[in-house]
């Protein structure tokens, strides 16, 4: 384990200024035992940019980016510092997210409602040579479950995408289909927005045409 007052530079890449601050308030709060320098990014391409000209002790990492999503950042990082560690911290519990970060070489994924002791375990057991996964992350990775293999014409959506579209077609709103599945509002809008790229959708009318031509609903 680490010793304790250890300093240590840590890297935020979040595109949300309440996810960064969050963090940051986490990591303060382990004062007793560790001296945090905190550098924030607020997008992929930010990050990368930052991680060459300086050197950061482990890289907090969101998925969902724009632009660039996290495991294209983690790539870009790890041409310039191959030794860095990345720990992704995402609302995604798929597994073809959590694929895509490690074998990206992120050394693990936790999900955003981690609380300030398992954060802190995370950083120590990365920092230590060894990969860290939330008990959900964990599960997931054990059953491997794969991406879905339901296919809309060439797209293939992740059995999330399948679940969130089937409730887009019964008509319920972002807000609803997020308490149906216990995830936060964003996520959904999230994964509406890639429902639509995906597809190739120009709105929300043609999400629900494409989901009873396929028999979804």
């Amino acid at each position: 384990m680490l010793k304790p007052h250890k300093k240590l530079n840590v890297l935020i890449v979040d595109d949300h200024q309440m996810v960064r601050d969050g963090i940051r308030t986490m990591l303060e709060s382990q004062k007793d035992n560790y001296s945090f320098t905190v550098t924030e990014a607020e997008s992929g391409e930010d990050a990368v940019l930052k991680v060459k000209t300086r050197d950061y002790d482990i890289v907090l990492m969101d998925y969902q980016l724009p632009k660039m999503n996290g495991s294209q950042a983690a790539y870009e990082m790890l041409i310039y510092k191959p030794q860095l560690k990345i720990l992704a911290v995402s609302n995604y519990d798929e597994y073809e997210y959590v694929k895509n970060m490690i074998d990206t070489g992120a050394k693990g994924y936790l999900l955003k409602n981690v609380g300030p002791s398992e954060l802190t375990e995370a950083i120590e057991t990365i920092l230590s040579g060894n990969f860290y996964y939330a008990n959900e992350i964990a599960v997931l990775m054990i059953n491997k479950k794969g991406p879905s293999q339901n296919k809309i014409g060439n797209a293939r959506l992740t059995p999330r995408e399948i679940e969130v579209l089937k409730l887009i077609a019964s008509e319920m709103s972002n807000k609803e289909i997020a308490q149906s599945l216990h995830i936060e509002k964003r996520t959904v809008d999230a994964h509406r927005q890639n429902l639509l790229n995906k597809l190739k959708a120009k709105n929300t009318v043609s999400l629900v045409r494409l989901a009873f031509e396929h028999k979804l609903v």
